[in-house]
């Protein structure tokens, strides 16, 4: 593990004692899952880690969690941390600083994280789907009219209208909504879960029953749990798993401009509030 991957592994540790106290049904997910399966720990070049919960475990695990972790932790939502532009939850380390580009001048907590999923169901009638599609493209525009990223004009345009409007000061209010509209599908009662958090698309709508009672996997030296059909679900998401990658694609996808593992990013705000980098 590089001292990135240490300090997410010290997270995913702590996510999963909470998770064995609580009683929760948890997964590794994306290119955890894909780590734990094939390299037992992390992909060498990952920078992330990917966890989650069906919906009402989701639920539980963030209304304990808070009071669970452990000094200069912290469980970041839209609802303790009002800016915070996500429709998934995020374990932070408050003693470190790493600032996302896209959104690094937001006023949030910008340690070091793990990122903690709702598995949500998902009906199966087309016409029900496309309305939903169509509605979390909508949120999603809404949600990224303050991000600093690379996107079309058309996108740059409807952003520059959205915070003419303040939409951009209304992200807790979006991000309910958009979050209401999500869980409305039970996962008890769905066939699809679906994690909408993650940014894969249709790639992450997946058959129940490859979650299933999840499958126990060697993460790092520690036991942790993958989908059940741990080759149905990675196959569904990356195709040929198990095929080597070209060493150009050897590369993580996150893009930072501040990465300092031994200071807070509370050291980077200046006293007027604004984030200095």
């Amino acid at each position: 593990m590089n001292e990135l991957q240490q300090k997410e592994f010290e997270l995913l540790k702590c996510f999963i004692e909470i998770c064995e106290k609580l009683g929760l049904t948890y997964y590794l997910v994306c290119g955890s899952a894909l780590g734990a399966v094939k390299y037992k720990g992390f992909i060498p070049w990952d920078d992330d880690v990917d966890v989650a919960l069906p919906r009402e475990d989701y639920e539980i695990f963030c209304s304990k969690a808070g009071e669970l972790l452990p000094k200069g932790f912290f469980l970041q939502t839209y609802k303790t941390d009002p800016e915070y532009p996500r429709v998934f939850a995020k374990i932070r380390n408050s003693n470190t600083a790493y600032f996302e580009k896209s959104v690094a001048k937001f006023k949030i907590n910008h340690g070091v994280y793990i990122d903690v999923f709702p598995l949500d169901g998902y009906p199966t009638n087309r016409a029900v789907q496309r309305k939903i599609e169509i509605k979390k493209v909508f949120y999603d525009l809404l949600l990224s009219s303050n991000f600093e990223s690379d996107c079309t004009l058309k996108v740059k345009i409807l952003r520059k209208i959205f915070r003419f409007f303040g939409v951009h000061k209304r992200t807790a209010k979006i991000v309910a909504r958009f979050e209401k509209m999500i869980s409305s599908y039970p996962a008890k009662t769905s066939e699809i879960w679906c994690n909408h958090g993650n940014w894969q698309g249709k790639l992450e709508y997946s058959p129940k029953e490859h979650y299933g009672d999840g499958a126990i996997m060697e993460f790092e030296g520690i036991k942790v749990s993958v989908p059940q059909k741990y080759d149905e679900y990675l196959t569904q998401k990356y195709g040929d798993w198990r095929a080597d990658l070209p060493e150009e694609q050897k590369v993580g996808h996150h893009f930072y401009s501040v990465m300092d593992l031994n200071k807070s990013y509370t050291e980077y705000i200046k006293q007027d509030g604004n984030i200095e980098l």
